[in-house]
């Protein structure tokens, strides 16, 4: 598996949520689960 500078990524079970700072190669997982990539929230426009 591979990782994104500035993904996020969380376990529903726990709740935890990080933030990548450094991409590769590697699994993130809590507990034996692998983490959920979050996708980018919309944000609303400031017109």
């Amino acid at each position: 598996m591979s990782v994104a500078l500035g993904k996020r990524y969380k376990d529903d079970e726990t709740g935890i949520e990080v933030l990548c700072i450094k991409p590769g190669e590697c699994q993130i997982n809590v507990d034996g689960r692998d983490m959920e990539e979050l996708q980018p929230k919309v944000l609303p426009s400031a017109d």
